[in-house]
């Protein structure tokens, strides 16, 4: 005990005492966002998510981009309007308005950097630290981060072959303030948001106060059916906040998003956004309006339509015919990737991280699950970026590589 009582030993003669070295902390919000990404190369084949950037109209973009740059060629130097360039804001609302039966004005307009940005400003416009936040599980892991970035309490919601599950018990014990929701074409099984649980959706969250965030990912590349009409223009006062994104239409590196605010909250958080955003990107902002107002837009769409609807018909084959186990093929109405469920006893991260090796890059179906269930265990694979000609050998691949690795 007397030992024990003794002051700690001080600095040797001569020798000064060292300050104790500071203890430097993140937020604690970033232990929440789990890394599920290994970097990798994006233009590998069989990338989810990654157009056909070989068949942009390059030059149609090059001339529409001189184009603004003559018009305005010291304006487009500056910041620009936060919220966005008119012109762009304009022409996106015509353009909703038409494609996708969307209710809106340019007024209600924000461009954001790509949609990421625009479920940050959600988050940041609608929710204070510790509010429920309700996303889809599996989910696009994008949404994960945002709402995990603004401190929410995340609920993952099952989504089944008719989109998200959701029952009564869920709005009375976990009503939420926000609700993440990709209907027309759910990322990443393909699921497509029934009508009958589109409009219970829209009831529920109005009665409950929440704001649906409605993600109207790979609208634009239907493959099979009648288009199907964005969930906002349902009613004439949703509950929703609409997001897009230019990132698989036209260029990921292109960085341009965009939200459609209800009239409820434009109005009064249009100062707020003006004071939080800075404007940027304005050449790039006045070339995409002019792509849209001179036709490009709608005739690049059209021939990219195509080439995907011929590049899933082809996924299909090759997975039928070479991937030699047992699988089931979620999906494929839309987009740019198909989702193919695996057997239990093989394990898909594996299946991947091997692919990758060889060249390929699938993602593993289980890491956008928050919670992976034995149905979660699969690979998403993208044909945007990978010509039909190569499916049979990779698929023939991964076929190899997911039966050495079974157990």
């Amino acid at each position: 005990a007397e030992q024990a009582a003794r002051p700690a030993p001080g600095p040797a003669a001569g020798q000064a005492s060292r300050p104790e070295a500071p203890v430097f902390r993140t937020a604690a919000r970033l232990s929440r966002i789990i890394a599920t990404r290994a970097p990798n190369d994006g233009s590998l084949p069989l990338t989810p998510g990654t157009p056909a950037l070989t068949q942009f109209p390059i030059s149609a973009w090059r001339r529409a981009q001189d184009r603004a740059l003559q018009a305005a060629p010291a304006a487009t130097l500056g910041y620009g309007p936060p919220v966005g360039e008119p012109a762009l804001r304009e022409a996106i609302a015509q353009y909703l308005r038409v494609s996708r039966g969307v209710n809106c004005d340019a007024s209600r307009i924000v461009i954001t950097e790509g949609a990421q940005g625009a479920l940050a400003l959600c988050v940041q416009l609608l929710t204070n630290p510790g509010d429920t936040a309700w996303l889809e599980e599996p989910g696009y892991r994008g949404a994960k981060s945002a709402f995990h970035a603004g401190d929410l309490n995340v609920v993952a919601m099952r989504v089944d072959a008719d989109g998200l599950a959701i029952n009564e018990d869920d709005w009375r014990t976990r009503p939420p303030r926000l609700i993440q929701a990709t209907p027309t074409h759910q990322y990443p099984t393909g699921a497509v948001l029934s009508l009958a649980r589109r409009l219970d959706l829209l009831e529920r969250a109005r009665r409950a106060g929440a704001w649906i965030i409605e993600d109207d990912y790979d609208s634009e590349f239907r493959h099979q059916g009648e288009p199907i009409a964005a969930m906002q223009g349902l009613l004439p006062d949703a509950p929703v906040l609409y997001v897009g994104t230019f990132s698989k239409t036209m260029f990921p590196a292109l960085r341009l998003g965009f939200l459609v605010l209800p009239q409820a909250i434009a109005g009064p958080a249009m100062p707020s956004i003006v004071e939080m955003l800075r404007g940027g990107h304005r050449l790039e902002q006045l070339t995409m309006a002019a792509f849209i107002e001179n036709g490009h837009f709608s005739r690049h769409l059209g021939r990219m339509r195509r080439l995907y609807r011929e590049r899933q018909a082809a996924l299909r084959e090759a997975l039928a015919q070479h991937l030699g186990i047992d699988h089931e093929v979620l999906g494929g109405h839309s987009g740019l990737h198909l989702t193919v469920r695996l057997p239990p006893d093989v394990p898909d991260r594996a299946v991947v991280e091997q692919a990758r090796r060889l060249g390929m890059n699938p993602n593993a179906l289980s890491t956008f699950a928050i919670t992976p269930q034995p149905q979660d265990n699969g690979l998403v694979i993208g044909y945007g970026n990978t010509s039909a000609d190569r499916y049979p050998a990779l698929v023939r691949q991964l076929g190899k590589l997911a039966a050495a690795l079974r157990h």
